[in-house]
């Protein structure tokens, strides 16, 4: 089904429209609607003076505006907004995202395709991320952020018994199929049922489904947003991030066999290099919406301790919220997301085992849409200052460098409070 070979094959480059078939509920049938119609809203030009709303006296000299619920990006857009001098703001966010379904490219592929190949097969995998934020302006023309990762991912394989621990020894042998799947995992769960063995990987005595997980923290990110242009109710600046390589590359499941307990590439907590991740970000605002677009890229500097180093990754976003509102403001946004393939390898990780061992398989492009809704508690009421931002979306086209789970849905949800 899929060849053995260990020279990386070229990546696929591109979406094209007609990438999947989503049901009638799936983001791809609601965020082109959404847009429409807040294209329809757009109403005045972004350069006319606001008549008919007090979202501030910040707004009386035609500057872009953070005040009231729009004036925040969706909350799956991070270091979209600068603060004033002395301003502090605190947040969290919690992201739920599912995957399922195995892919390569555009092509659905079924879990026994994969296994005429593979002795681990991804099945679905849950990955739960907490992100805690601290901002602070030492100038209104910069702003500072920290923002930890604490992730807690669970994952479900099909995997053949000689893998486990007791089972004898685990599958030999070299080379590869076709692509990792996303996220990561640590064994600490009991495996569950059997099931019948599989004449393609011979005296294996049978499979199971398995499953791993892993929780700890991730990488860190360290950043300054410098302010660059604001007037004529647009402000643009730019995000000079920093990552710090916290998260760990080793997480293993110790109930496999020793030679094949290291988790794949996706299923570690970091990336174990230093990163830089530059990116610039753009704020407009009509009397109907406030819009905004965001670049952002993530390069790692250095190959880890284990011999290898992430891909490159880039994302665009653009948003736009409706306003006029004091305490809600509905809005969508549009996300294209693109990674690299990892360089080096893990000399633990067999590529035979399972395609989230292969460094040539972690590639892939997503174009994503979402649907956002921000609340805030407006003054002089209890808790006022309060937000609450909540985000649902997920893929409108996927192309990876299969065989790798593609995305379900990811649900963002967010408080946050400046002061």
């Amino acid at each position: 089904m899929f060849s053995r070979h260990t020279t990386p094959r070229p990546r696929r480059r591109g979406l094209l429209p007609a990438a999947l078939a989503p049901s009638a509920l799936a983001p791809s049938a609601l965020i082109p609607a959404a847009l429409t119609a807040a294209a329809l809203l757009a109403g005045p030009s972004l350069t006319q003076a606001p008549h008919s709303m007090a979202l501030g006296a910040q707004e009386v000299d035609a500057r872009w505006s953070s005040a009231g619920p729009a004036g925040h990006a969706p909350m799956g857009v991070m270091g979209d907004h600068t603060h004033h001098a002395g301003e502090w703001m605190a947040s969290y966010m919690f992201s739920r995202m599912t995957m399922s379904g195995l892919r390569n490219g555009r092509t659905s592929l079924s879990v026994d395709q994969v296994w005429e190949t593979y002795p681990m097969v991804p099945l679905e995998m849950t990955m739960d991320m907490h992100m805690p934020h601290l901002m602070y302006a030492p100038s209104d023309r910069v702003t500072l952020m920290v923002m930890g990762m604490w992730m807690d991912h669970r994952m479900d394989v099909r995997m053949a018994n000689d893998l486990m621990a007791g089972h004898g020894h685990g599958h030999g042998g070299h080379g590869h199929g076709q692509m990792g799947q996303m996220d990561d995992g640590h064994g600490d769960h009991g495996d569950h049922g059997g099931d019948g063995g599989h004449g393609d990987h011979g005296d294996h005595g049978g499979f199971h489904t398995h499953e791993h997980g892993v929780s700890g923290w991730a990488d860190t990110e360290v950043s300054a947003l410098v302010t660059v242009f604001d007037r004529n109710r647009q402000r643009i600046h730019l995000n000079l991030g920093v990552g710090i390589p916290t998260g760990s590359t080793t997480a293993t499941d110790d109930r496999m066999v020793p030679e094949h307990s290291r988790l794949g590439y996706p299923m570690q907590l970091g990336s174990g290099s230093w990163e830089a991740r530059p990116g610039v970000t753009w704020l407009g605002q009509t009397d109907r919406l406030s819009l905004g677009a965001q670049g952002m890229g993530v390069v790692r500097v250095n190959e880890n301790s284990e011999g290898w180093r992430r891909g490159a990754e880039g994302a665009l976003n653009g948003w736009a919220m409706l306003r006029g509102h004091r305490w809600a403001a509905p809005g969508v946004r549009l996300e294209g997301r693109t990674r690299g393939s990892v360089s080096g390898s893990d000399a633990v990780m067999d590529p035979a085992v399972s395609p989230e061992n292969d460094p040539a398989l972690q590639g892939g492009q997503v174009l994503n849409g979402f649907l956002a809704l921000n609340l805030q508690v407006p003054g002089g009421r209890p808790l006022a200052g309060h937000r609450l931002n909540l985000e649902w979306g997920g893929p409108l086209l996927q192309s990876l460098d299969g065989p790798q789970m593609g995305t379900d849905w990811t649900l963002n949800v967010g408080w946050e409070y400046a002061f």
